[in-house]
């Protein structure tokens, strides 16, 4: 079996297959860790609602980050009050694929809050390997923007061209 007919069998849609994994990862990814900030417990007993995302990001958890950073702790409550809000919208316009590249922006902005965040709590280890490794995703992602034939955004200017 030559190259060239292994090359002609998948074409350039690799790049398109590519970005579509990409962008799909970062959308989930930031859709479920919205979600969890809402859930609380385990099992049969896990349950999600405004209530419990108001207990977890409490007062504790600014104070901590204002201690260990160099921001106002009203800051940091707001900060806490309004990234699981967010997280879901954005991890859904990324996975959508509206207005791709601007979406993936965002969503590489949404993992530099979150890195901020966690470095501002005295066990930041998950900054470089959570954190940093998510921000190269979306950054893959981006470079392989051009080839976005699977988001809503590619479908519809096909549609427009023909």
């Amino acid at each position: 079996m030559s190259d060239s007919s292994s090359s002609k069998c998948c074409g350039s849609s690799g790049y398109a297959f590519a970005h579509l994994l990409l962008r799909l990862w970062v959308g989930m990814r930031l859709f479920m860790a919205g979600l969890d900030k809402f859930r609380w417990g385990n099992g049969p007993d896990t349950t999600f609602s405004i209530a419990n995302y108001t207990d977890k990001k409490g007062p504790p958890i600014s104070k901590l980050m204002a201690t260990n950073s160099f921001l106002p702790e009203s800051m940091c409550n707001a900060f806490g009050s309004t990234i699981g809000y967010i997280l879901i919208p954005v991890g859904i316009w990324v996975a959508i694929g509206i207005c791709t590249e601007f979406g993936l922006l965002a969503a590489g902005l949404v993992f530099l809050m979150l890195g901020f965040g966690l470095a501002a709590l005295p066990d930041d280890t998950e900054v470089v390997s959570n954190i940093g490794l998510s921000i190269l995703i979306v950054a893959a992602a981006l470079v392989t923007a051009k080839a976005k034939t699977f988001s809503l955004d590619g479908i519809l200017s096909r549609k427009k061209d023909a």
